[in-house]
């Protein structure tokens, strides 16, 4: 047996998938490719595919990954060409490597860095030194839900850089970088979070979201 860790896109054909058809889809495509995959034991076996943090349904990326366990030795160059011939258009694999059995993916993704682009509601004069006032903030809480309920959650020190990279009269567009762990916000607890700051700024149901890169070990 054998894990290969494979990097790949997903663009704005298939940005409305969910992380459940995600998955089905490399399963067909392994079935398709016959490519044999591992299962796991037990009452009902399942392919060994493991993936990242899920992406927000509606958003890219050109840098999540995933693990796949092998029965067959196959190459990560020959598995990512025989892979990508099956794909639907949107998702390719763009990187494949072999790491050892015992390496879970899921112990080595720390952070990522996403584009967001948000529609505004009015201009608003150096808005670089407001996002400075907020990012000097050693508290900026949000409500999530959790199992025993709704809470108010500090999501500060998951927020390793934000700045506005792109600034139009219509709209600003955000280089964010977050880390990733259990109960990390995502790229829109943080939009949520400036807005209130920024005095409902935004239009927060009018955004594009981009995940460029998950940050590995």
């Amino acid at each position: 047996m054998k894990r290969l860790r494979n990097k790949y896109i997903k663009d704005e054909r298939v940005k409305f998938i969910s992380h459940l058809d995600l998955l089905r889809v490399f399963q067909r495509a392994l079935r398709r490719a016959d490519i044999k995959v591992a299962f796991s034991q037990g009452f009902n076996p399942h392919p060994k595919i493991s993936f990242g943090p899920a992406l927000i349904v509606g958003a890219t990326t050109e840098g999540d990954y995933m693990d796949i366990d092998l029965e067959e030795d196959i190459s990560p160059e020959e598995f990512r060409k025989k892979m990508n011939k099956v794909l639907p258009p949107g998702i390719e694999i763009v990187e494949s490597y072999e790491v050892e059995l015992n390496d879970a993916l899921s112990t080595k993704i720390k952070a990522a860095e996403y584009i967001l682009q948000v529609n505004v509601k009015k201009s608003i004069k150096y808005i670089q030194n407001k996002i400075e006032e907020f990012m000097r903030k050693d508290i900026i809480e949000i409500e999530k839900e959790s199992k025993s309920g709704r809470k108010m959650v500090n999501i500060r020190p998951c927020i390793l850089e934000l700045k506005v990279i792109e600034e139009a009269e219509d709209y600003l567009k955000f280089y964010i970088k977050l880390k990733l762990e259990e109960g990390a916000p995502n790229p829109l607890h943080l939009l949520k979070a400036l807005n209130d700051y920024l005095g409902n700024l935004f239009d927060i149901d009018s955004y594009k979201l981009h995940r460029k890169n998950m940050i590995l070990e």
